[in-house]
């Protein structure tokens, strides 16, 4: 067994390469690499271990994409704690966006964008250590580009006097790698880079999921999928030098 002085090292090296096999199957000539943006919702459930705060970490995660017209909006929730679940935390995101294209009826393309929207968003914790708030608005562009699915880019503020207003920057991707009716691969994923606030330092935040099509091995594709995400977050809410790596198991159901 693993001593906790070299789980962190082991950690690491299987996280960058769970990294590394998505981008190597996104540039792989074999795979039908497309990014994937539609309306739906889902449920996850991720089990991680060595957090730094709770040891080990149980999540149950639902997310929901809708696109109606000119609106669509994305959120998510994440009920969090040990492996009982017993009064889990509650952190949850909103985001609503307007789509400037369809809107007006006019493109607002140029080079890789596809299509620029107006967003704001809302990022709350309940149950944590002191409840946190932030608000966040912005313009948000999409790319034609296989690889990156939108660019976020948000004035960033959080609840309370003592924290400056500053920037998000978040891009994110979803795209399916099909190497063959059965074998279909799913890498997923976003990475938050918010700067200082005052207190705290800049931060980041990526959680890239690499996920097997377990329905598409009986001809039912798109319906469940098993794989592993990893969290990994400098300076951990902005604390300098503090820095979180995780691998979790994550089984995937579209609803």
């Amino acid at each position: 067994m693993a001593s906790n002085a070299t789980r962190p090292t082991i950690l690491s090296g299987i996280s960058t390469f769970l990294l590394l096999t998505g981008f190597l199957l996104l540039s792989s000539t074999t795979a039908n690499a497309q990014v994937i943006y539609r309306g739906g919702s889902d449920v996850q459930l991720l089990y991680g271990r060595n957090l730094i705060q709770k040891g080990d970490l149980a999540t149950i995660t639902v997310e929901h994409f809708g696109d109606y017209g000119a609106f669509e909006h994305f959120g998510f929730t994440d009920l969090s704690n040990d492996v009982s679940l017993k009064s889990p935390d509650m952190y949850l995101e909103y985001y609503p966006k307007v789509s400037l294209g369809r809107a007006t009826g006019t493109e607002f393309k140029f080079g890789p964008i596809s299509d620029v929207l107006l967003g704001a968003g809302i990022n709350v914790l309940f149950g944590g250590p002191e409840d946190f708030f932030a608000y966040l608005v912005g313009p948000a562009f999409k790319f034609g580009v296989p690889g990156l699915l939108q660019l976020e880019t948000y004035y960033y503020k959080q609840h309370g006097a003592a924290y400056n207003g500053t920037y998000q920057l978040t891009p994110s991707w979803d795209i399916p790698l099909a190497f063959s009716e059965t074998v279909q691969f799913r890498f997923r994923g976003f990475m938050d880079f918010i700067g200082d606030r005052g207190p705290g330092s800049t931060q980041y935040l990526t959680q890239p999921q690499l996920l097997l099509d377990l329905g598409a091995i009986k001809s039912k594709p798109g319906k469940v999928y098993f794989g592993s995400e990893w969290r990994y977050w400098n300076n951990v809410a902005g604390i300098k030098d503090l820095d979180e790596s995780i691998l979790q198991a994550n089984l995937l159901f579209n609803l």
